[in-house]
C-alpha cells in the first residue's frame, strides 16, 4: 500500500444523528470515518447502506473561506485600486517615474485578487455540496 493512500480504517464512535442523507441510494445516513491516525472528526463520510464515500466540508471550513476570501479580497482590491489609479496619472500627464513598479504591483494585487476569488469560490462550492447532502425534512 502506498503512503498516499488513504486508509479509511472504522466508522466514527461519535454517536449524534447524521445530518447528511447519501445522494446515490437516497436512504442511507452519511456516518463519519475515521483516518488512522487523524482525530475524531473528519470531513470523509460514508453510507451505512451503499457505502458510498464523500467530502462534506464542515461548517467553520466553510465560514473561514468566506471570512478570508471577503477580507483579503477586500485589501486586495484597495491595492489594485490605488496603484491604478497612480498608472492611468502617469499616462494622463505623460511621466514615466515609477510606472514599472506600478504595474508589477498591479499586477500581483490582480493576482491576488483571482486568488481569493477561487477562495470565494470553493466557499461557495462547499455549500452546495452541504446543501445536497442535507437530509430533508
Amino acid at each position: 500500500m502506498d503512503n498516499n493512500e488513504l486508509l479509511l480504517t472504522r466508522k466514527s464512535s461519535r454517536r449524534n444523528q447524521s445530518i447528511f442523507t447519501c445522494t446515490k441510494c437516497k436512504q442511507g445516513k452519511m456516518n463519519p470515518l475515521h483516518q488512522e491516525g487523524e482525530p475524531e472528526y473528519t470531513d470523509i463520510f460514508t453510507c451505512d447502506k451503499c457505502d458510498h464515500t464523500a467530502t462534506i466540508p464542515s461548517l467553520v471550513i466553510i465560514f473561514t473561506q468566506f471570512i478570508s476570501a471577503i477580507a483579503g479580497g477586500m485589501v486586495s482590491a484597495y491595492l489594485f485600486i490605488q496603484h491604478l489609479s497612480k498608472v492611468l496619472t502617469a499616462f494622463q500627464f505623460n511621466t514615466s517615474d515609477q510606472i514599472s513598479s506600478d504595474l508589477s504591483l498591479m499586477a500581483v494585487a490582480a493576482l491576488f485578487l483571482c486568488g481569493f476569488g477561487y477562495t470565494l469560490f470553493r466557499a461557495v462550492l462547499g455549500i452546495n455540496r452541504r446543501r445536497k447532502y442535507s437530509r430533508k425534512k
